[in-house]
């Protein structure tokens, strides 16, 4: 029998696709879904060759100006807009029309290795990552970041929905209404969550990122905690940790390593029982070779809410955005473990969150109804929980990056 989540530590970074993080991961483990080196896009221009997929990534200036992520940018981006529709070979030619630069619309094929990115490579090695993981709108940031917590964007798929975020019903309120549980939402600085019209009213459940190392060494962390990132360089010393780009993805890796070394710090029986999971929002405009899913509504889930349809432009919801990572991380999880079997979405943490700390109280909605649950992931048990705490490096090293030893953490 797994072992049971009592602690769940959610880490939601900013606009990276699988590929572009992780593809590369599979020249160490054939297992995963990731890049042979050989995928393609249509060039730019017509008389251009094809544009392949590289290893060469680096932290900033690569994706400026950034990389266009609405919803009729992501179609593109899927469909190519060629006929016949060649599916995920219209990223190169979306980034042209950003920035009208043939040469530099390639940079959306740049990738990163386990040795330009070591932290987040390094965890998804030593525990588990997740190659079926897909952003739940095929759009941009704030839908996808309510549907993490709500499973519904009531009707945006763009950044224009101003009204949205607050008036989405989310999980928190399922906490507060039907259990004893609690929950926590650390940040730096600007919080989108504080769009939210029920947050607002319950800004007591906020606390400074600062905060977070204590309260994690000390055992005080509540059955749900969402962290969020720094979003911007705000100019009084706090520098974005979010890895949206074009921010040094150096500073991501070094919350990242923060946080994983904050929780090996806990009590031990509270560690053996937590899990801590990395996910990304969206993928940014940035290649991914893998065709998202779509989702149908099934039977199963007859006398439960719609998802809010969006008006304009026309979208239903039955059609997945583009992969994302997604790293899970706990002493009961096998090193070098593949999760594949399942298409993850973000709403598959407000259904796991349901189940496991809010039992008994309805889902929002069909998609969080048919959400998989992750909550089988803690596979390892009795003995077989590990006790090693992986040493993760210090991020750096790679021309034109920042190191988070100078710039320390946030």
């Amino acid at each position: 029998m797994p072992t049971q989540i009592k602690h769940l530590v959610v880490l939601m970074l900013e606009n990276r696709s699988f590929d572009h993080m992780l593809g590369f991961l599979k020249r160490d483990n054939p297992a995963i879904d990731g890049l042979n080196g050989d995928e393609w896009n249509y060039p730019a221009r017509e008389t251009d060759p094809n544009v392949v997929v590289s290893d060469d990534a680096a932290d900033v200036h690569d994706l400026i100006p950034d990389p266009h992520h609405d919803f009729g940018d992501v179609t593109q981006q899927i469909f190519s807009n060629i006929d016949p529709p060649s599916d995920m070979r219209g990223f190169v030619r979306n980034y042209f029309k950003v920035g009208g630069d043939p040469v530099r619309a390639g940079n959306v094929m740049k990738c990163f290795t386990p040795t330009s990115l070591p932290v987040l490579s390094t965890l998804a090695k030593q525990y588990a990552v997740c190659d079926r993981w897909f952003a739940s709108v095929p759009g941009s940031t704030i839908p996808n970041r309510m549907f993490v917590h709500g499973a519904n964007s009531v009707g945006s798929v763009n950044q224009d929905a101003i009204d949205a975020p607050f008036l989405l019903k989310t999980i928190f309120e399922s906490f507060d209404a039907t259990t004893p549980y609690d929950y926590r939402i650390y940040s730096t600085g600007a919080s989108i969550l504080l769009a939210n019209k029920y947050l607002i009213q319950h800004q007591g459940k906020f606390f400074p990122y600062a905060q977070f190392k204590d309260d994690a060494i000390a055992g005080n962390l509540p059955a749900y905690t969402f962290i969020e990132p720094t979003y911007d360089d705000d100019g009084r010393g706090n520098f974005a940790t979010s890895q949206h780009p074009d921010f040094p993805i150096d500073r991501g890796e070094g919350l990242i390593r923060d946080i994983y070394n904050a929780l090996t710090q806990s009590p031990s029986a509270r560690w053996k029982s937590t899990l801590f999971l990395i996910i990304y929002d969206e993928h940014g405009g940035i290649f991914d070779h893998v065709v998202p899913p779509t989702v149908t509504r099934q039977p199963s889930s007859a006398g439960l809410p719609d998802v809010t349809p969006s008006p304009d432009p026309p979208f239903d919801f039955t059609r997945l955005g583009v992969r994302v990572p997604a790293v899970f991380v706990s002493p009961c999880i096998a090193p070098g473990t593949v999760l594949h079997d399942r298409d993850y979405e973000h709403s598959s943490v407000v259904a796991t969150v349901r189940k496991l700390f809010c039992p008994g109280s309805k889902p929002l909605n069909w998609r969080e109804a048919q959400a998989p649950t992750f909550d089988d992931v803690l596979t390892l048990t009795g003995n077989a929980i590990r006790n090693d705490v992986v040493n993760l490096p210090v991020p750096g090293g790679v021309a034109g990056r920042d190191s988070w030893d100078q710039r320390g953490s946030t």
